[in-house]
């Protein structure tokens, strides 16, 4: 739970708390390309440390899929020019979607003896490295979400909307709660609200049976344990979530004192909801700014995004790695430190089972709007 009491381990990124950075070095990642061909793929190498990591991207064909590979590559850039420029060499490839050529980037790695691979690859796409790598073990963290089915050395690193309501549960029953209640829209989202239920019982609390809303309203077998429960958790999928409390409760009083968990999808309509107010909301984008944006647009000329973020964070956790331990650095025991990291995005750990916990600043809804309540604590 967030009041847990685990040191935090900075391993060498305490720099990304701070504004002790060294100067940036102007020369990022390179441009964006504009097209879907092999013309203009970015090839560039960054610092000159002795271990050696790889950023290899993947050209998509679908604009915010090249947004975020230029930001995530651009973060990771910068985490270098700050952090590590003497510590690792930072290989960055990008490969065209054709397995093929995802293969023969990832054999030039494998050629350089990366010991490290940060990725935007997904899906069949890590069956192509592995053959480029030719049966070299290199782990990689790959820019997905724990929902990603992913291979067994790849490391997911975003976290999900179905991850912040986790964090907001846990939030919750900081305050109190025990008992939740789970509302998802569909049986793909049913999915995802048991891996926060099997969280919530993992933190000592009690969780009925998931109801999925159909025709926005609660159906009738789910209004038996309704007036128990003192937390109730929100699905992204629900739609005009303040009217289905507002109808539910109607039916079935709440619980006094019933804590609202919701994520940060919701419209400006639901956050005018008067049901609503005082739901809590777990934000990972908040730190961005405050940690890097200065950095971030001296470098590249534009605002840090979450995006930029996630590569800078990832980045940085490898630089801190490799500072601390050299060549043997990213070894699983390593990469998974039950101490966890810090970075731009807040306080993070790779988890048994290849999962990403990060944690965030806690917002509750107020005045159409997600108004901040408390900072992201300092340990998961």
């Amino acid at each position: 739970m967030r009041a847990g009491a685990l040191a935090l381990l900075l391993a060498g990124l305490s720099s990304c708390q701070t504004d002790d950075f060294k100067p940036a070095g102007g020369a990022g990642a390179a441009p964006a390309a504009t097209t879907v061909s092999d013309a203009g793929l970015y090839n560039q190498t960054l610092g000159s440390g002795s271990v050696k990591v790889a950023y290899l991207g993947v050209r998509r064909a679908d604009q915010p899929s090249r947004q975020a590979d230029t930001e995530f590559r651009d973060g990771a850039a910068l985490a270098v020019n700050t952090l590590g420029s003497d510590v690792v060499r930072l290989t960055m490839l990008e490969a065209t979607e054709k397995p093929e050529a995802i293969e023969a980037a990832a054999k030039t790695l494998a050629r350089e003896q990366v010991s490290l691979i940060i990725t935007t690859a997904r899906g069949a796409e890590f069956e192509a490295i592995q053959r480029g790598l030719g049966g070299l073990q290199v782990p990689m963290i790959a820019f997905q979400t724990n929902e990603a089915v992913l291979p067994q050395n790849v490391y997911p690193f975003l976290s999900s909307p179905a991850d912040s309501l986790i964090e907001g549960a846990s939030f919750a029953m900081a305050e109190g709660a025990t008992h939740a209640i789970i509302l998802a829209s569909s049986p793909a989202e049913k999915a995802q609200a048991e891996r926060i239920a099997q969280q919530i019982k993992a933190f000592g609390g009690k969780v009925e049976p998931i109801i999925e809303v159909a025709g926005g309203a609660v159906p009738a077998r789910g209004l038996t344990s309704w007036s128990k429960a003192d937390m109730v958790v929100l699905m992204p999928g629900i739609k005009a979530p303040g009217e289905l409390l507002r109808k539910t409760d109607a039916a079935k009083p709440p619980r006094p004192g019933r804590k609202v968990v919701a994520s940060a999808v919701l419209t400006p309509q639901d956050l005018n909801e008067a049901k609503l107010t005082g739901s809590i909301v777990c934000r990972y984008d908040q730190n961005v700014q405050a940690r890097i944006g200065s950095r971030y647009m001296s470098s590249y000329g534009m605002p840090a995004s979450a995006h930029a973020g996630y590569g800078f964070d990832a980045m940085a956790m490898a630089i801190g790695l490799a500072g601390r331990y050299g060549e043997v650095a990213f070894a699983p025991e390593r990469i998974m430190s039950p101490d966890g990291f810090s970075g731009s995005l807040g306080v993070f750990r790779l988890e048994g089972e290849r999962k990403i916990r990060r944690n965030c600043d806690i917002f509750k809804v107020a005045k159409g709007s997600y108004v901040f309540f408390q900072k992201a604590p300092p340990t998961l």
